[in-house]
């Protein structure tokens, strides 16, 4: 399915045979980091099919399941809009690790594509993604690259924390003074300041679009 390799008619068996209800609405999860041990106790009840794919676990059902997934311990999961079976899976596969991803980043358990709406507002196409983030972020990247610096990272942190300062700090394990000072720093070397709307907008919006590139910083 993930290859597109089965007509509906093929998959609608194959998920039928798993206990699968074809003609109901299904997701696609990406569960990273937990044991599979762990994994099959929360999904047990739950018809569904699950697939490895490096450290990821794929899984596909019903989405009721997916609220078993918040409580495994130290997971990051995401999850895709619910589709019906002959949909391409891998746009499934594409929103269910930008989903897994959002997670790690804000450092919640579970997200669901769509939650985040900055998503639906950028282009999609990736040249005009980057161009956003040449002219945004461009400086800023540079700035990270020739000091050893966490400009971008520290900004994103604490714009995914809603700019609470000491939980930024806290994920980034700095003192809430440092994160002040690197704020401040990231505006000089930018030229945006975002205690201002019209900066904070344009550089969460650049800052969703590094991600989507996958140029974005590793954060904690």
């Amino acid at each position: 399915m993930l290859q597109d390799a089965l007509d509906p008619a093929g998959a609608q068996r194959r998920l039928a045979h798993h206990g699968l209800d074809a003609q109901r609405p299904v997701v696609l999860a990406v569960v990273r980091r937990t044991p599979d041990e762990h994994l099959g106790v929360a999904l047990s009840g739950h018809p569904h099919l699950t697939l490895r794919r490096g450290d990821d676990r794929l899984v596909l059902a019903e989405p009721g399941f997916t609220e078993a997934l918040a409580d495994l311990p130290g997971a990051v999961c995401g999850v895709s809009r619910p589709f019906t079976v002959g949909e391409p899976l891998r746009v499934a596969r594409q929103e269910a690790e930008w989903a897994a991803g959002r997670a790690e980043e804000a450092g919640k358990p579970l997200v669901h594509y769509g939650e985040d709406a900055t998503g639906r507002w950028l282009p999609e196409d990736r040249r005009l993604l980057a161009a956003l983030v040449e002219q945004v972020l461009g400086e800023a990247l540079r700035y990270d690259r020739t000091h050893g610096s966490q400009l971008l990272v520290s900004v994103r942190t604490w714009m995914e924390r809603d700019r609470r300062t000491e939980d930024a700090a806290a994920a980034l394990h700095i003192h809430p003074n440092t994160l002040g000072y690197r704020l401040r720093r990231f505006g000089e070397v930018t030229g945006r300041d975002l205690t201002t709307t019209a900066a904070f907008t344009e550089v969460w919006f650049a800052v969703r679009a590094a991600t989507e590139l996958g140029v974005a910083a590793e954060g904690p």
